[in-house]
């Protein structure tokens, strides 16, 4: 029979081996070449606009992170063919001390504006309505900040 102390002991050593989400991020060497080798198994031929890829510091740590748009990809001589009936996709990487980047979110957006507030950078995307529980046809206006790895929403309208 364990002691209560080592009882203790095993149970701490258990919990420092489990990371505490469950699954570790992982980490892409490269952000842009990961998404351009994503649209590669969509599209035979694809041409990348200016917007495609916006590398800033949105989560504030410092560290390069990037946002891409893959509503600005002319897919096989189509423009918005990866986009949906409620947007384009965005795709949001956080750049690690390690070196890399980890995929923390993607959205389905009209666009986006990063802003200054306080300060810090926050988010002011444009969702469809659903995006904010309505059935109307007005965009949503979805205003957010990242700390960390985690979206977090301010104010939704």
């Amino acid at each position: 029979m364990f002691s209560r102390f080592a009882l203790c002991i095993a149970l701490l050593s258990f919990a420092l081996i489990q990371p505490a989400s469950g699954e570790a991020a992982e980490i892409i060497d490269d952000a842009l070449a990961y998404e351009k080798a994503q649209v590669a198994a969509q599209c035979k031929t694809a041409v990348y606009g200016d917007d495609f890829a916006a590398i800033i510091d949105f989560n504030n740590d410092g560290l390069e992170d990037v946002i891409t748009n893959l509503g600005a990809v002319n897919c096989d001589g189509t423009d918005g063919k990866l986009c949906g009936n409620v947007g384009c996709p965005h795709n949001f990487y956080v750049g690690v001390a390690e070196g890399g980047y980890v995929f923390i979110a993607n959205a389905d957006l009209y666009g986006y504006e990063l802003k200054k507030r306080y300060g810090n950078l926050v988010f002011e995307m444009k969702a469809n309505a659903a995006s904010c529980g309505r059935d109307d046809d007005e965009y949503c206006i979805i205003t957010s900040r990242v700390r960390g790895l985690r979206f977090d929403t301010i104010s939704k309208r």
